[in-house]
């Protein structure tokens, strides 16, 4: 997402595990970002959600409570995949849901992933077949909204943070990335 939208959004990425606590120690008092707060409009937190990340949702809640209190003109977005990354790019090629709970559904997601009909040699990390896979983006908004779709029950809220907090912990598998790159879509035009 960096390298195809950098003309449109100034994007800080951080691929460490911990995406909440890096957050909040970069926009904390000594933080990286201490002198930008004020010039900070969205902060983006993008994360694989998990049945045993459920006990930490008080502890990342505060943390964005505390982002919207320190950085007062900027939002603060969760987009969350459940279980892993590659279910949203296995939604670049087709429509799918399937259960991800244990370590070997993350297994099979990622070789159907890299099946010579989808993504061949995909790895994770890879960058050379992420850039390939990034290139169907249209198809993963598309499925990625026919994803979202299947939950409109389940999701039926009064605010997006009810929203986020049902997402955070659902059963069913779900992505909302598609919405970064749509609003970054948006943004471009």
């Amino acid at each position: 997402m960096k390298d195809r939208f950098h003309q449109n959004a100034n994007l800080k990425i951080h691929n460490k595990k911990g995406v909440f606590d890096i957050a909040n120690k970069a926009f904390d008092v000594k933080g990286s970002y201490v002198d930008d707060i004020l010039d900070v409009d969205e902060i983006w937190l993008v994360f694989d959600t998990e049945v045993d990340l459920r006990k930490n949702w008080s502890t990342n809640w505060n943390v964005v409570k505390h982002l919207r209190a320190r950085c007062k003109n900027a939002v603060v977005k969760l987009y969350m995949t459940k279980g892993c990354i590659e279910y949203y790019f296995l939604l670049h090629y087709e429509k799918a849901r399937p259960l991800i709970v244990s370590a070997q559904d993350k297994v099979k997601i990622l070789k159907h992933l890299s099946e010579k009909e989808l993504c061949p040699g995909y790895k994770k990390g890879d960058k050379r077949t992420i850039w390939k896979l990034a290139e169907r983006y249209e198809t993963a908004i598309k499925n990625g909204e026919w994803c979202l779709k299947g939950l409109s029950e389940e999701l039926k809220t009064v605010n997006e943070d009810e929203r986020i907090k049902k997402l955070y912990f659902t059963d069913s598998t779900f992505t909302n990335m598609h919405e970064a790159v749509r609003h970054l879509l948006e943004l471009k035009n």
